[in-house]
């Protein structure tokens, strides 16, 4: 199939893509409605979700900040001694005294949380009743009901929900005795609370019309009126105890969710119609279908239009290219000349970069004509200047010959050392070399320099056979050495001590250049070390050296130099060592 659609000509391949291309909008555009479907209903959860969750959380504060007013009435110093009072004496008078007290009291509580608050009863234990606040009697079953369960709940704060007598909540809770802490029950109290208020406050719907649904098992809390047995029936607890489904409520369907709260243990449900979500859903779908039949007429048309755009000039090419091949280059510029497609995209670069191609091969084959004879006279030159190294090594072998032929030792010995080094710095065939090979090159030297400085020079070198397999950048002592003699030795009549000897340090190997001349300051010595001090003699300063280490071996080895002015200089030179000798 790919070698098929390889062969395929360009105008195949732009329809086989936009083919292509339609089927992957059309996917696309059933994936994204699909997709729509599956997280609109997890979006309405969600906004539903934290509808419930931020309601139910504000609801519960308020519920504890009612429950605590409940426990500071109780707990309340006036409030318990009054009960107390009202144990001894009951006559009239006084009975009016201490329930008027406390009705002050229970004024001086729900002051702050009056809004929420529509009664509050304080009963003693012969059931006479000191309250503040709404009328509503409590007598009856419902009287017995809610004694009963201020017994049951011994000081701990129970919930009577709203019912055809009282709209109201009801929180009950038991009135002990805390001083002494015999804790003997004195009364109970009741507070009846606009649950209706508080949910329009934290929940922000009015009751007539809200879709939220506050349950305590079957039994309905908000919104008690107004709520119709269908709507009841429907907000039942869910398998999870926060999550949705989709019901059916008289033929239509509704979105119900809903939230559990961990404080009171009541459900929190929101119900909302599904024929408003889903008539958005089929707008959508619309769109997309809108939006795909735009879309794919756009690209048939622009895939015309490019691929004629782009085969036209290709075509065009391919005939040039097939003149190119008879190799009549000269013509074929000419040619191309009257062919030019004024277009500057990738086809009309390809084009203009053809012509530039072929105008420089027929520039380089003239050109590489000319090369050619060049290179061949270069080389025969090259040929010629090869005689010279070897001419001046036999005209140094013939004058050691004839020095020793007439006695001459010392002529002979430094004709031989000046033949040695001439072909060690020539010779290009190895960089790095052994430290035997390099300490030969250092003994050949210093015979040359003996002869000239005689008994100034005192030289001495202590290096231990078992380094002699060490690797060296090739001539890096000879120049330190030179450097010793034209800075250590030079500038002074007195003899001057200069020392070659190796020290080991951990996986390391110095070798250490060492003169007693006189020195460098610390200025000057930072000079040298970057390179900004000329030098002398064989040109190899000891940036060089520095450089040429760290190719050799790595950022972590070089060269070390200490100077201080009339104690001398040494020089460092850090080198690896092998395996070999560490295992030595």
């Amino acid at each position: 199939m790919i070698k098929g659609y390889r062969n395929l000509s360009i105008k195949l391949k732009i329809f086989f893509i936009i083919a292509l291309i339609m089927v992957l909008i059309i996917t696309l555009a059933f994936s994204s409605l699909y997709y729509a479907y599956s997280i609109y209903d997890k979006q309405l959860y969600d906004k539903s979700h934290r509808l419930l969750n931020l309601s139910s959380s504000s609801i519960d504060m308020e519920l504890k900040k009612l429950e605590s007013l409940s426990l500071s009435i109780i707990s309340d110093t006036v409030v318990q001694q009054s009960l107390k009072e009202l144990l001894v004496d009951d006559s009239e008078y006084s009975g009016y005294i201490i329930r008027k007290r406390i009705t002050e009291r229970l004024w001086a509580h729900i002051s702050t949380s009056e809004r929420y608050v529509q009664s509050v009863h304080l009963v003693d234990t012969k059931e006479r009743v000191s309250k503040y606040g709404g009328s509503v009697e409590l007598v009856g079953e419902k009287y017995k009901r809610i004694s009963e369960m201020a017994a049951a709940g011994k000081g701990s704060a129970s919930w009577l929900y709203p019912d055809r007598s009282d709209p109201m909540l009801i929180l009950v809770r038991e009135v002990r005795t805390y001083e002494p802490l015999t804790l003997e029950p004195i009364g109970f109290l009741i507070l009846r609370i606009n649950i209706e208020r508080i949910v329009e406050d934290y929940a922000g719907i009015a009751s007539e019309s809200s879709d939220v649904i506050v349950k305590s098992g079957q039994s309905v809390v908000y919104p008690f009126r107004n709520l119709s047995p269908e709507i009841a029936q429907t907000a039942q607890p869910l398998d999870q105890a926060d999550g949705y489904e989709i019901k059916d409520l008289n033929g239509e369907a509704v979105f119900l969710s809903q939230k559990k709260s961990s404080y009171t243990g009541w459900t929190y449900y929101n119900v909302v119609p599904y024929n408003h979500i889903f008539e958005k859903i089929v707008w959508l779908k619309n769109t997309l279908i809108i939006v795909f039949t735009a879309t794919v007429a756009i690209v048939i048309v622009i895939g015309l239009l490019f691929a004629r755009s782009l085969t036209k000039p290709i075509r065009l090419l391919i005939t040039q290219m097939k003149e190119v091949q008879y190799g009549d280059l000269d013509n074929m510029g000419v040619s191309m000349q009257g062919a030019v497609i004024q277009q500057m995209d990738e086809v009309g670069l390809l084009q203009r970069t053809f012509r530039l191609m072929i105008a420089r091969i027929n520039t380089l084959i003239k050109e590489n004509y000319a090369n050619q004879l060049i290179i061949k006279e270069t080389e025969f030159k090259a040929l010629q200047a090869q005689i010279n190294p070897h001419f001046l090594y036999n005209s140094l072998d013939s004058i050691h010959w004839l020095a020793k032929k007439n006695d001459q030792g010392q002529i002979s010995s430094m004709v031989v050392s000046l033949g040695y080094l001439l072909r060690s710095s020539i010779s290009l065939k190895r960089n790095v070399i052994t430290i035997a090979e390099e300490l030969e090159i250092v003994q050949h030297y210093i015979t040359i320099q003996k002869y000239r400085f005689q008994h100034r020079l005192d030289f001495h070198m202590d290096v231990d056979e078992r380094y002699s397999n060490v690797l060296i950048p090739k001539l890096t002592l000879q120049p330190l050495l030179e450097n010793a003699i034209q800075y250590g030795l030079e500038p002074q009549i007195e003899p001057c001590t200069i020392r070659i000897y190796a020290q080991e340090s951990g996986d390391r190997l110095a070798i250490i250049v060492e003169d007693q001349g006189p020195g460098m300051d610390e200025p000057y010595l930072r000079k040298v070390l970057s390179g900004e001090v000329e030098t002398r003699g064989s040109g190899i300063g000891l940036k060089n050296i520095q450089d040429r280490m760290k190719l050799a071996f790595g950022e972590s080895y070089g060269m070390l130099l200490e100077s201080t002015v009339g104690s001398g200089t040494k020089v460092m030179v850090m080198l690896p060592l092998t395996q070999e000798v560490q295992a030595g």
